[in-house]
């Protein structure tokens, strides 16, 4: 039973003992290392044996092979067989372990090359394997790694290792390298630390001591081991470890962290090697992934574990502050970084306070916080945020020397609060930090007072969250801080007061009102900006404000007024005022904008004298004093005055420092309810004189004043006596004159309209009577220098009430004060062209105001002819606005509104409904106000938001023949005025065309009209005045035109219905028809007016309105042109002082209002005419676009469809300014919604703007080009998202583009087109899938329309070489452009569903495409193609192989090398037969055809295939190789290779194991393919089929059979036959070849059909050769017939002498005239001279008889050839004397033939050629070899003395001058031949 074990283990000892045996007797290393590689492996394998004795017998073998091995480097161990064993899972841990030791051994003992080779089977050793071996086996192959080669593509080297399929030996390896990186130079292994460094306190180090930064004891260990490298080992260790992580075997987000440390090494040469690296992944890599994030924050912090829960080798320590400082600014780049707050928190603290920190790590930790509060998630960040705020104070606290460190953490406090608004107001007094930051204005200074001030701006909206108290305590802070010395802090309150608080919180208000009077400019307009802010805006620009209530804020001014101690009041003028004057009126101005607000006109307090609605506000202030008073009366306050009262009392403290403003304020609202404020100012009538006698503003104001206050008193004698004060006023000053006159008339005026209201006649008043004959003597006297207040106050007086003055007739005196006379004088000053515009102005109103208030006014014609007569004089718009008022005014008469008191009387023509009156008072909104010439002048017209009702009822026509109370004389005047007046202009002055007169009469019938429109008269003509408009509407003024279309407007809504249908069908008519009166040309026509000269005529105001008319018929309501009219408002002139008038705005809304119904049908045409190109167009729509539409966005929306419909038709409208339009529009809408909504029309929509980008005008080309970037932009969008429509926009877009878009003629289409499929490829991803057998072949073609055509003809114009470079060039710059990025990357998405499609559009470009760069682009998709789905391409392969070769015919170079080089890959997945027709095409295509190009070709495409498939290659060498060895052979020169011969050459070389065993492997083929070649018609073909024969003769030689000899040299001797052609030779050469190198075989092989010597044949054609008499040729046959005869010893001599003996006898070559000679033919001939020389000599025969015949004359003529050849034939002749003697029979049967005759004559010649080489000293080798020759014959003739003695006389004297020699070597030859004749001389004595 036991026996077997017994046996077995007596077996296995004896065979271990055996191998013992062997190993030991190994005597040598080679011996020894022979012997391991058999025995090693397996010995080790026997550690698996059962039994002991077994395993002790091998530990011992192993241990002698350790003792022998181990100092021995040399010695190599089979490391091969170890890694295969050592990866067997049913090894033990014996084997394992010992297999690993030998490994650790062996390995860095192999070659590099070979390290390198057994890489990838060490990785794969490392999985499963014990953690100690994976260390060892990793520090061996790491530092192999920077020594690999990286294939040449990214897809190989992607696969390289399979390392991405093995993520955890990818890990392994990774980590290994980070350790090895982080490996400081210089570090001393644990082992060696001293002992007691480690129990040390640690302090502030690291956690773990005497570990370096970032590694673990674990880690430390592993990459240093017992000892430490060498610093510059090390270094270049590091090296290759970047370079390797560079290669990209690895995915770039996995090396980021090595790389990152790598970037912060020490050494440059490992830091910038990294850091380009880094740079060069940097955009590829997702800086927002957790695999790249999280192991950024684990180096930065080390193990984050506690070290009592981690093992201690394994705890790692954070990374030092040059890691930490590199690490940061990614950190800083990733969002995902600030979703760790924990961690975040940490690297904060770590960087501001941990070990080794400094400034700069500091800065970046702070700049981190900033990154954190406005990236990170707020959920996420709050846990942390408390935490992170007192970090940041503590740093702004602590840190005072660091500017830049504060001003970055103020930054970071600012956003952190912004994003956790709770952690500013944490602190138990909520404004704790913000009164810090606060305060720090006044302690900073530079950059970081700017990030303070930066800080604050960002907080303010926080502060919106404080409590009610904080708000309190943060505005009496604010109160403190503005009127603070400190700029900032002024800046910084005025902010905030601002921004924190509402509109209508009135401590922050008054801060503001404070902030009005700062010292700088900036602070106080930003305060009043803030002030007078506009809550929101509408949509047309029209605000909407919010105020708090007036009274209560002027009971918070009074209150801190009251609070405000005497002593800090400010002295004005001698005045006490408690703040600065400016901010006073500031604040008189704050309240009267609130006053004004809540009166309900939203638009807010303009400049100008009189509220925007007098009477509202007055109604207002009734309300509010009557309310005060309700409340005093129940007890509610104390009573005490009413707010009005107290404002009152406090402008007065104003206005008594002087201030104009401050008087206007109490006018204000002392005119608007004068009733409430007469008793205190009845008792005050000296105080307003007092500022009416100062005189200028202060006077005009105080006069309007003292008029309102006198207009209260009820009696007249009273009356009289208050004024009688200003009548008296002679010896004042003309300014106080001015002013008392002004405050005469005021209050006579407001007296009047007083009394006139109460019922009071006052036909006889002697004392106005006297006043208006005192005034008007003054306005009578033509130097009156207060002209213009005479004028007003009697306009005011006159506008009351008829003037107490006779009529006056022409003939009497002047001076006389008559009406006439007043007339006169003001008819006098209007005229005066002198006088300002204002002067006039108010002459020209008070004309009219005589006729307002007296209704019989004698002279109304004569005023109304008068004023008719400025039409011509002047162009003034507001004197024509003057004018229209004025004429309206006389029309009316007691009628006009101007006869009312303008502060408490409502405009009469403003008509209101009911509901807008209660909403007056109930919610303080009001419309806008109509007013008068003069109140026009005094402030800028405001629009109203409101709209006004309807007025069709009030027009009605039935008012005509209503019956009315008016009397017979009211009807007269009517008649006699406004019919006469009505006659005037519509008949006369509009007809005429002078310019001033058309502007003018336009304007008048305008103002007419608005005043007079409810006039029977009026009503009577509204057809006629329609038309004049229309007439006016083609003026070439703008106003004209303007005014025109609004007078259209009014004459509309004047109508009744009955007459609108009529009057709008002949205004469209009109306007469709463009029928216009026609003008007759006069003198005063001006066809041009100022400044118009040069401008296109294109009519495009009238334009305008008949664009609103197409509109408006288009939605089959013509009368809406009406509308569109009013809406389309654009002249400024309407915003004007005088043009506010009109009240258009009001006009606008209502239109607005009634055409909101016809929406769906307006807002396509208007949103396309927004986008006119004709301003006058454009302008006039936008406007009706405002008014019709207030949310853009959803109005667009929700009428998308209509809008893109109406612009896709435009876009191809006869009408350029219509296509332009439509692009415009469709531009402005493509960026307003998603493209996703136009799908179903997207087709239409490319294709159509494609066309319009050939436009014939350039501005419409232009648009359209924009429009298809807008497009482009769209669709790219919609394509970036995923699911249904983004697949239908790919399937409605691409096969669009790829058509008609990268295929148009113009250069943009394409652009654009080529820009939009890229983008859509990458952001569309596989949704390409379908197209790409369209998308693929489309971009290859549009890769030559990208390049310049400057290229393609540069290309022609050069010559081959310099063309292939540039077109190298060409095809290398298209690899890098965007197009070719596109195709790569679509490429990936190809599989067999798309492959045919595919492949048939490769084929047409390869075939057909006349671009390089298509076509070259076309091979690389091939090339892509083979590696990315070789699987579906097998079935095309031979469709693209069929197109590739036919393109290696082409004439350019670089193509046929792409489509080469694309073959070599395509085999890859070509079927056998496939191959087998490539490789004989190639060869048939070698042997037939004779372009260098086509052969050159070949070589390309057999190189391609070796390097991209080298196992296919191998299969179908025999087929390849026998080509390559005879393109090999082809002629080449150092500077050409035509055929590609070098390539050829490295083929073969690559292919076989040398050229012999190559040879040998491919003889027969190679013979065959030489016999082809030499049976070709192409001579240089023959020559090269010679050459290669000629080498394998060489190379195999004797090796050669029978058979083969006999074929070989049939095959040469019948090519041979024939005439001498060019290369011939070379067939010579290889016959002699063959002949010489088979001399074994040769010599006695027989003919087959014979028994002739096949030796015979040989020498026998190659006699007939060198017969020729080709020079060159001639040459190289003698050569080869003497070379066959010298090695075979036949004697030919007889016949190679005469064939040399005519080119080497001298009567031949003096026969021959030299002159005619070229220089080729003359070396020729001395090139065969010297070659026939040496065939004298290789063909002198062993023959004696042949010798006796020729040995004298062959001696005696290269004698006499020694003297008259070259240096280079003497040599040769030299050599011949060589052959000649060695063979010579007499020298052999020495001392014997001394006796022969034939001796002397041979010596005699031989001397003398011997003496004269010798004796040629410059030329050192004729020398030199003449005395190795002459020591050779000295030599052998030494035997006889006497022979010796008779050269000695003869050949001394030569070599005792070549002694004399420069040359040693010479010298000591010529001394040697010296001796031998020499010695003979002394023995003889």
């Amino acid at each position: 039973m036991t026996t077997p074990p017994v046996t077995n283990l007596q077996d296995e000892i004896l065979l271990v003992e055996r191998v013992f045996l062997r190993i030991g007797s190994a005597a040598t290393d080679d011996a020894l290392e022979e012997e391991l590689h058999k025995f090693l492996a397996p010995v080790i394998l026997k550690l698996a044996s059962p039994h002991e004795p077994v395993r002790k017998k091998v530990m011992e073998l192993l241990i002698h092979v350790n003792r022998r091995v181990k100092d021995h480097e040399s010695i190599q161990l089979p490391v091969e067989a170890l890694l295969a064993q050592y990866q067997d899972p049913s090894a033990t841990a014996f084997v394992t372990n010992f297999s690993i030791i030998y490994i650790k051994m062996g390995y860095p003992r192999l070659d590099l090359n070979k390290q390198v080779e057994l890489l990838p089977s060490m990785l794969n050793s490392l999985e499963g394997k014990p953690a100690q071996h994976q260390d060892s086996l990793l520090l061996l192959m790491v530092p192999v790694f920077g020594h690999m080669k990286i294939p040449e593509t990214a897809e190989k080297t992607a696969s390289l290792f399979g390392l991405r399929e093995r993520p955890g030996v990818a890990k392994l390896l990774l980590d290994f390298m980070l350790d090895l990186v982080l490996l400081p130079y210089g570090a001393t292994p644990l082992s060696q630390q001293r002992g007691n460094d480690a129990a040390q306190d640690n302090g502030d180090g690291p956690p773990v001591p005497g570990v370096p930064a970032g590694m673990s004891i674990h880690s430390f260990k592993r990459v240093i081991g017992d000892t430490a490298p060498k610093p510059e080992d090390l270094e270049k260790l590091k090296v290759s470890i970047i370079k390797f992580l560079s290669s990209e075997v690895l995915p770039p987000s996995s090396v980021v962290l090595q790389l990152l440390v790598g970037a912060a090494d020490t050494r440059f040469s490992v830091a910038n090697t990294a850091d380009l690296q880094l740079r060069r992944i940097y955009g590829s890599i997702d800086w927002n992934s957790s695999a790249v994030i999280a192991p950024l924050y684990v180096l930065f912090l080390g193990t984050l574990l506690p070290k009592d829960k981690t093992p201690a080798d394994k705890f790692k320590n954070p990374a030092n502050t040059r890691i930490r400082l590199k690490l940061m600014p990614y950190l800083l780049k990733s969002k995902e970084a600030c979703n760790y707050a924990p961690l975040a928190l940490k690297v904060f603290f770590e960087c501001l306070w941990g070990q080794n920190s400094n400034s700069k790590l500091k800065q970046q930790g702070v700049t981190f916080l900033h990154h954190l509060a406005f990236n990170a998630d707020k959920d996420k960040l709050a846990p942390v945020g408390s935490v992170l705020f007192g970090g940041v104070v503590k740093v702004i606290e602590e840190e005072k020397c660091d500017a830049r460190l504060r001003s970055l953490a103020y930054g970071a406090l600012a956003k952190l609060s912004v994003k956790l608004p709770s952690l500013l107001l944490s602190h138990p007094s909520q404004l704790h930090y913000l009164q810090t930051l606060m305060n720090a204005l006044t302690q900073e200074e530079g950059d970081v007072l700017l990030a303070v001030q930066e800080a604050l701006s960002m907080v303010s909206p926080v502060c919106k969250e404080l409590n009610m108290s904080s708000q309190d305590e943060l505005c009496v802070l604010l109160s403190e801080y503005v009127i603070h010395h400190n700029a900032q802090l002024r800046r910084t309150a005025v902010h905030y007061a601002a921004s924190v608080f509402t509109h209508d919180h009135v401590p922050s208000r008054f801060i503001l009102m404070v902030a009005t009077g700062d010292s700088h400019d900036d602070i106080r307009l930003e305060a009043r900006r803030q002030l007078y802010k506009a809550s929101k805006e509408a949509k047309d620009g029209t605000p909407t404000y919010q105020v708090p209530p007036f009274s209560s804020v002027i009971s918070y001014v009074l209150e801190r007024v009251d609070s405000l101690p005497r002593s800090k009041w400010h002295e004005v003028t001698n005045q006490p005022v408690p703040f600065s004057l400016s901010v006073m009126e500031q604040i008189l101005k704050y309240l009267e904008h609130c006053l004004e607000v809540e009166a309900g006109n939203q638009s807010g307090r303009e400049e100008g004298l009189f509220w925007a609605d007098p009477p509202a506000v007055g109604q207002l202030v009734h309300k509010i004093i009557s309310q005060h008073q309700q409340r005093v009366a129940v007890g509610a306050i104390k009573k005490g005055p009413n707010p009005f009262m107290r404002y009152i009392g406090f402008a007065e403290l104003a206005a008594d420092a002087w201030s104009a403003a401050a008087l206007e304020s109490i006018l204000r609202v002392v005119a608007v309810a004068p009733e409430h404020f007469n008793n205190h100012y009845s008792l005050k009538m000296d105080w307003i004189r007092k500022f009416i006698l100062r005189g200028s503003h202060y006077g005009e104001v105080a006069a309007h004043l003292f008029g309102v206050v006198a207009g209260q008193v009820q009696c007249q004698q009273e009356y009289e006596k208050v004024v009688y004060h200003i009548t008296n006023m002679k010896n004042m000053r003309m300014d106080s004159q001015e002013s008392c006159v002004l405050a005469v008339g005021h209050s006579y005026a407001f007296y009047m309209n007083s009394m006139k209201k109460s019922g009071i006649s006052l036909k006889e008043w002697p004392a106005y009577e006297s006043i208006v004959n005192d005034l008007v003597r003054q306005v009578l006297s033509d130097s009156s220098p207060i002209q213009n207040a005479l004028v007003i106050a009697i306009g005011e007086m006159a506008r009351q009430g008829p003037l107490p003055l006779p009529a006056g007739v022409a003939e009497e005196d002047s001076r006389k004060p008559t009406s006439l006379a007043l007339f006169k004088a003001l008819f006098k000053i209007f005229t005066d062209k002198k006088l300002p515009s204002k002067v006039r102005e108010q002459a020209i109103a008070t004309c009219g105001y005589l006729c307002v208030g007296q209704q019989e006014f004698p002279h109304k014609k004569k005023v109304l002819e008068a004023l008719l007569a400025l039409a011509k004089e002047t162009n003034e718009i507001e004197v024509h606005f003057a004018v229209g008022e004025s004429l309206a005014d006389c029309a009316l008469g007691t009628e006009s509104p101007s006869g009312r008191n303008l502060w408490t009387e409502e405009d009469p023509m403003k008509e209101k409904t009911n509901e807008s009156l209660e909403g007056n008072m109930e919610e303080g909104s009001r419309d806008e106000k109509e007013k008068d010439a003069d109140e026009a002048m005094e402030k800028d017209y405001v629009k109203s938001d409101k709209k006004t009702s309807q007025i069709d009822e009030a027009m009605d026509i039935k008012e005509v023949g209503a019956s009315n109370d008016e009397s017979l004389v009211g009807q007269e005047v009517e008649k006699d005025v406004l019919t006469w007046l009505l006659e005037e202009l519509l008949h006369k002055y509009v007809q005429q065309t002078h310019p001033n007169v058309r502007q003018a009469s336009c304007i008048w019938l305008l103002a007419l009209l608005k005043k007079c429109r409810k006039k029977a008269i009026i009503q009577q003509q509204l057809t006629t005045i329609q038309a004049t408009f229309m007439n006016l509407l083609g003026d070439s003024n703008d106003l004209v035109q303007d005014a025109a279309s609004k007078g259209l407007g009014v004459v509309y809504e004047c109508c009744s219905e009955a007459t609108k249908q009529s009057m709008v069908e002949e205004l469209v008519q009109t306007l469709t028809e463009g029928k216009r009166s026609i003008q007759n040309i006069t003198g005063d026509t001006k066809i041009f007016q100022e400044g118009e000269l040069g401008k296109a005529p294109s009519g495009a105001q009238l334009s305008t309105y008949r664009e609103l008319c197409s509109l408006a018929t288009d939605l089959n309501q013509p009368d809406l042109i009406y509308k569109f009219m009013n809406l389309a408002n654009h002249n400024s002139v309407w915003n004007s002082k005088k043009g506010a008038a009109f009240g258009f705005g009001t006009l606008a809304s209502q239109a607005g209002t009634q055409l909101e119904p016809y929406l769906p049908q307006i807002v396509p045409k208007l949103y396309r005419y927004q986008h006119d190109p004709i301003p006058k167009i454009q302008q006039p729509m936008t406007a009706i676009w405002n008014a019709l539409v207030t949310d853009n966005n959803k109005t667009i929306e929700k009428y998308y469809d209509p809008i893109l419909c109406d612009l896709i038709n435009n876009l191809t409208h006869n009408m350029w300014r219509v296509r332009e339009s439509s692009c415009h529009a469709l531009t402005d809408l493509l960026r307003r919604q998603s493209a996703a909504s136009a799908l179903h029309r997207m087709n239409e929509l490319w294709t159509t703007l494609f066309r319009v980008c050939a436009d014939i005008k350039e501005s419409v080309r232009h648009a359209a080009e924009k429009t298809l970037q807008a497009l482009s932009k769209s669709c790219i969008k919609v394509c970036e998202s995923t699911g249904e429509e983004s697949e239908k926009m790919m399937k409605e877009v691409l096969p669009t583009l790829l058509t008609s878009g990268i295929t148009n003629t113009e250069a943009e289409v394409r652009s654009v087109s080529l820009q939009t499929v890229s983008k859509l490829c990458r952001s569309g991803g596989a949704l390409v899938k379908p197209h790409l057998g369209v998308l693929v072949p489309a971009l290859l073609e549009a890769l030559s329309g990208l390049e310049s055509q400057a290229l393609s003809y540069t290309s022609v114009r050069l010559n081959d070489e310099d063309r292939e470079k540039l077109d190298v060039a060409r095809v290398a710059a298209t690899r890098s452009t965007p197009m070719m990025d596109t195709l790569n990357y679509v490429l990936q998405f190809v599989d067999q569903s798309v492959m045919e499609k595919l492949v048939g559009g490769l084929v047409d470009v390869l075939k057909s495409s006349v671009g390089l760069v298509s076509r070259a682009g076309a091979a690389h998709v091939v090339e892509t193609l083979t590696h990315t789905c070789p699987a579906p391409l097998e079935k095309y392969t031979g469709k693209l192989l069929a197109a590739l070769v036919n393109g290696l015919s082409d004439r350019n170079a670089v193509v046929r090398k792409v489509y080469a080089n694309a073959i070599g890959n395509l085999v890859k997945t070509a079927k056998a037969s496939s191959i087998e027709k490539l490789l004989s095409k190639l060869q048939t295509w070698y042997l037939e055809k004779e372009e260098d190009n086509v052969r050159l070709s070949g070589a390309l495409t057999i190189r391609s295939m070796h390097t991209q498939n080298n196992d296919i290659m191998k299969q179908y060498a025999s087929q390849a190789m026998p080509l390559a060895f005879l393109a090999m052979h082809a002629e080449k020169t150092a500077e050409s290779d035509p055929s590609g011969a070098k390539i050829w050459e490295e083929i073969w070389s690559d292919n076989t194991p040398g050229t012999e065993s190559g040879v040998r492997l491919y003889l027969t083929e190679i013979i065959v393919i030489c016999e082809q070649a030499l049976q070709s018609s192409n001579w240089a073909m023959k020559a090269q089929a010679g050459r290669s024969l000629s080498t394998l003769s060489q190379k195999l030689g004797s090796s050669l059979n029978d058979g083969l000899v006999t074929s070989l040299v049939t095959l040469l001797t019948n090519s041979l036959h024939g005439r001498t052609w060019t290369g011939k030779e070379s067939l010579v050469t290889a016959l002699s070849n063959v002949a010489v190198h088979t001399k074994s075989v040769l010599g006695t092989l027989k003919h087959e059909d014979g028994d002739n010597l096949l030796l015979d044949d040989v020498v026998k054609v190659l006699t007939r050769e060198a017969s020729k008499e080709k020079l060159e040729y001639k040459i190289h046959a003698i050569k080869a017939l003497t070379t066959v005869l010298d090695t075979f010893h036949i004697d030919r001599f007889e016949q190679v002498f005469d064939i040399c003996l005519p080119y080497l006898t001298p009567q031949e070559q003096e026969d021959t005239d030299e002159e005619e000679r070229t220089k080729k033919e003359e070396s020729l001939r001395w090139d065969l001279i010297d070659e026939m020389v040496h065939s004298l000599g290789r063909a002198w025969p062993l023959s004696k008889d042949t010798q006796e015949k020729y040995s004298e004359r062959v001696v005696e003529m290269l004698n006499n050839s020694v003297s008259r050849v070259p240096r280079k034939t003497q040599l040769s002749i030299v050599g011949a004397l060589k052959h000649f003697w060695g063979r010579h029979f007499l020298l052999q049967e020495l001392p014997a033939s001394l006796e022969t005759p034939l001796f002397d004559p041979l010596l005699h010649h031989s001397c003398k050629i011997f003496n004269y080489c010798l004796g040629v000293a410059k030329y050192y080798s004729l020398r030199r070899e003449s005395l190795v020759v002459l020591i050779e014959f000295l030599e052998k003739v030494r035997v006889s003395e006497t022979l010796v003695v008779r050269l000695r006389g003869e050949l001394l004297s030569g070599v005792e001058e070549a002694r004399r020699d420069a040359q040693p070597d010479v010298q000591a030859l010529a001394a040697s031949a010296h001796r031998v004749l020499l010695m003979e001389a002394k023995d003889a004595k």
